[in-house]
């Protein structure tokens, strides 16, 4: 579990699918973090859970998730934490995004589908 900050001030369409530099401290105050874990499954498919939070901005935060690879389906796609499916044997990444008014940051979170029960 880590803090990640990719932050673009009034950019939010910027976001998806641009990459994007670490914006100074002075410049942003809106700071995310997150953690995905996929501890369980029985055949090809695994369930995963992952959890984000937020600080600072405004205080009102929009959550918004994309997977980074071809198979990660979530159940649902906005809100601090989120359930979904993905394909044993493989590792997997997520894409949080938060707004916070007119400020935005996002982080990728990379996380393992077991081949076995942990």
């Amino acid at each position: 579990m880590g803090e990640f900050t990719k932050v673009a001030v009034g950019a939010v369409a910027a976001v998806l699918g641009a990459t994007l530099g670490t914006v100074p401290a002075s410049a942003s105050s809106l700071r995310v973090g997150g953690h995905c874990d996929s501890p369980f499954g029985i055949g090809h498919w695994r369930e995963f859970t992952c959890s984000a939070w937020a600080s600072g901005g405004t205080g009102d935060y929009h959550y918004s998730w994309q997977g980074l690879t071809p198979i990660v389906e979530f159940e649902v796609y906005e809100g601090p934490l989120v359930n979904g499916y993905c394909t044993a044997y493989h590792t997997h990444g997520a894409r949080v995004t938060v707004t916070s008014g007119a400020e935005t940051a996002s982080g990728d979170i990379w996380f393992d589908c077991p081949s076995v029960l942990r």
